[in-house]
């Protein structure tokens, strides 16, 4: 029989990083690095500083106390199928602050385009002006802000936070403008609030008509005299919906025209840019001096301008 050779065992040895190599390559272009780190850098301080700065002011609201109280009496209310409306909540005024239809009416009430896009809007005919070196459209085509733009615009600014812990709701709006931007706050708090006064009187309204005709169809003396009681709880109901200042929701801290802009952070933003081409410049001299086709293109193209010569 045939002896087998054995074959000795093969060695996979791991490619070893050589870095010394990758030291030296960086040590004779630290300064191309460097440079580019730097003009990428300055590139993008000078590029901010094309942006304008915006200021953000901030309100904090909670919901009025003796909103939140409800008497036991009401249910009888829903009994009938009459909405008697709940207690005033953080998440009900984070609904009411984050709606489109009170973004409209702000924005529809209020002059808010001028303090948004400063020179940039035209109240003459309520469209934001054009470069007259625009290649596509002009004025003529440009149509005047709408309500989505409204909506739009309020969504892009108007900032919400609400702590559920403390039970307060964090309401605030950025612009360009510092004095802008606690008037803008103070719009929404006041429509906001003109709302949920609309809306209770309204529902007031409802309910006492429906409670009138249930009176007149009851004959039983029981049941009249509950039904009295709930319109007078409805007729309190409304005058306490028409005192505006103790309704809906509680400002604790009005908003003030702030002293410092909120970005751009023009220095951050140049410094992160800075180390970010810095790094992208190491790995990019890397990748590009361990490349074999690159090696490969450049040694065919010395090799063509040495024959050519």
């Amino acid at each position: 029989m045939a002896t087998m050779e054995e074959r000795p065992p093969m060695e996979y040895r791991e490619d070893e990083i050589d870095l010394g190599k990758y030291f030296a390559i960086l040590r004779k272009a630290w300064w191309k690095i460097t440079l580019l780190s730097l003009a990428a850098g300055v590139a993008t301080l000078l590029y901010m500083f094309t942006k304008p700065n915006i200021y953000q002011a901030t309100a904090v609201i909670t919901p009025e106390k003796d909103e939140k109280r409800q008497s036991p009496a009401l249910g009888a209310l829903a009994s009938f199928g009459i909405n008697v409306g709940g207690p005033s909540s953080v998440e009900d005024l984070e609904s009411l602050f984050k709606s489109n239809d009170l973004a409209v009416r702000v924005f529809k009430k209020y002059s808010l385009w001028p303090i948004i896009y400063g020179d940039k809007y035209d109240p003459v005919t309520g469209r934001i002006k054009t470069s007259p070196n625009r290649l596509s459209g002009g004025e003529k085509d440009r149509k005047p802000l709408s309500d989505w733009d409204a909506i739009r615009a309020a969504k892009g600014r108007l900032k919400l936070s609400v702590n559920k812990k403390a039970g307060t709701v964090s309401v605030a709006f950025e612009s360009p403008s510092a004095e802008g931007s606690a008037n803008i706050v103070k719009y929404f708090l006041e429509e906001g609030k003109s709302r949920l006064q609309e809306e209770a009187l309204e529902r007031s309204t409802k309910n006492k008509q429906f409670i009138q005709e249930q009176i007149g169809k009851t004959v039983d003396a029981l049941t009249r005299d509950r039904l009295y009681s709930l319109y007078g709880q409805e007729v309190e109901r409304e005058m306490m919906a028409r005192n505006r200042e103790q309704f809906g929701f509680r400002v604790i801290d009005s908003p003030r025209a702030p002293d410092m802009k909120v970005r751009p952070q023009r220095g951050k933003n140049a410094m992160a840019v800075t180390l970010f081409a810095f790094f992208f410049a190491i790995m990019g001299l890397i990748w590009f001096r361990n490349n074999r086709w690159v090696k490969k293109y450049w040694c065919n193209l010395a090799s063509e301008s040495q024959d050519q010569k």
